[in-house]
């Protein structure tokens, strides 16, 4: 069993440490390798995301290119990393995903309700559980594997209230409690048998194919926890609302992304920093990474490659990419960033490298601008390589090329061909103002969890 330690007394540091701590650089020097991964607000700490980049790169770049009151967007928000990190910093946000489970991660970290009303929201839907003695549940093998038979009793009212009303038009009470939920959905385990999530014991950050899940639990004689998800709701709210969330709140769509920056959506020239990292189209499978949580928001099916709700999804996440229309697919999003973008605005596209196996990696951000440059009027301010040695990715892209992705990832910073951005701001403040700043009742909490 693997342990998951709830919270770490020396995650943050009070200043930079003067080398990368994580064994990263950049082409540009340590930049956000010399503070710990886990810097940042603890509401990142919502839900894993596979392929997601660290609260501290957002920072980095809303820092050096924005200014309070400056509009942030990220048209592929995912786990909704750098709304939240531009909310915490003053900036105005406006994110945008076509994935489900994106869309409900970034809404909750965008808008959060207020912690006396979200946990007021939690008590209500517990009393009607226990008050409608409710048993009614009917969900496949697949999920049924995973969780005891009370838990999931549980899970599925809750799943069926949420659903009750349509995803895009859940109450900022109802994203949090979706996105929250999504958190503890499936993970490891600690040694003495107790966990903070729901499922048996499995990884945290991706979902593992649903043969290979039942092959392991018959293997290993994997058990199942009794747990009450109202209690272990609760206690990721009290983790989530751990520090300050004062600040105005964002925006978030559910739509395509070009044509959320092709649109009038608040975006058309209003940007003042675009700060994004497009799908790794063919590298992560979004929606079988994460069937477990997709089911939870009313996706079956996804598990399974035949499955309909597997089908629906790439359909529209459009997984199935070769360079080629890989190429295009950018550059129309580059297209998009020229229409959003204000005139001295500044864009950051994160892009992961790739490598056909045993070849060198292909430094697809650098070839990218090289092949598009002159199909835009937008022009490279910089290009910096960011090799993350800890990070393992290891899905192929490209389709017939059998790429994978690789440990390096490039950001391709851009501003319009006739811009004059500040440039001027060159010292990044790693300070957490709204560090331990939320409810005394979220601290009280933890503190009597961990006294047990």
């Amino acid at each position: 069993m693997s342990t998951s330690p709830i919270w770490s007394q020396d995650a943050y540091f009070d200043s930079p440490e003067p080398e990368s701590v994580d064994g990263g650089t950049t082409s540009h020097g340590d930049l956000w390798h010399t503070v710990s991964s886990r810097w940042g607000h603890a509401m990142h700490a919502m839900c894993s995301y596979y392929g997601m980049f660290p609260a501290k790169v957002a920072h980095y770049f809303i820092q050096r290119y924005s200014l309070p009151g400056d509009l942030v967007v990220d048209p592929f928000s995912g786990r909704g990393t750098t709304a939240l990190q531009a909310r915490m910093e003053g900036r105005r946000a406006i994110c945008n995903d076509l994935s489900p489970l994106a869309f409900v991660l970034s809404s909750a970290k965008v808008a959060p309700p207020g912690w006396r009303a979200v946990n007021a929201y939690v008590d209500e839907l517990e009393q009607q559980f226990r008050f409608s003695a409710y048993d009614g549940v009917d969900v496949s093998e697949d999920i049924r594997m995973l969780y005891h038979d009370n838990t999931l009793r549980q899970l599925v009212y809750l799943r069926e209230r949420l659903l009750s009303t349509p995803v895009d038009q859940w109450s900022p009470n109802e994203f949090m409690v979706g996105g929250a939920l999504a958190g503890i959905m499936h993970g490891g385990w600690r040694r003495d048998g107790s966990s903070q999530y729901l499922s048996i014991s499995m990884p945290n950050t991706f979902s593992m194919s649903p043969s290979y899940v039942a092959k392991y639990i018959a293997e290993n004689g994997l058990q199942k926890l009794d747990q009450d998800v109202f209690e272990r709701l609760r206690d990721k709210l009290a983790r989530l609302y751990l520090d300050d969330y004062a600040g105005e709140g964002g925006q978030t769509f559910h739509q395509d992304a070009v044509e959320l920056l092709m649109g009038s959506k608040g975006t058309h020239a209003n940007a003042d920093l675009i700060v994004t990292s497009p799908p790794y189209l063919g590298v992560v499978n979004y929606g079988a990474s994460n069937w477990i949580r997709l089911w939870l928001l009313g996706i079956d099916g996804v598990s399974r490659d035949q499955g309909a709700g597997r089908k629906r999804l790439d359909a529209a996440l459009d997984h199935s990419h070769t360079y080629a229309t890989y190429r295009d697919f950018m550059l129309r999003t580059l297209h998009g960033v020229e229409r959003s973008l204000k005139r001295d605005g500044v864009a950051v596209l994160v892009i992961g490298d790739v490598a056909e196996s045993g070849k060198r990696p292909v430094p697809l951000a650098a070839n990218l601008w090289d092949d598009v440059k002159s199909e835009t009027n937008l022009r490279l301010l910089e290009l910096v390589e960011d090799d993350l040695p800890t990070q393992n990715k290891v899905s192929r892209i490209w389709g017939e090329t059998k790429g994978q992705a690789t440990n390096r990832d490039c950001a391709l910073i851009l501003t319009h061909a006739d811009g004059d951005p500040d440039l001027s701001r060159t010292e990044i403040d790693w300070s957490e103002p709204y560090r331990d700043g939320g409810p005394d009742a979220a601290h009280d909490r933890l503190r009597r969890n961990r006294a047990r």
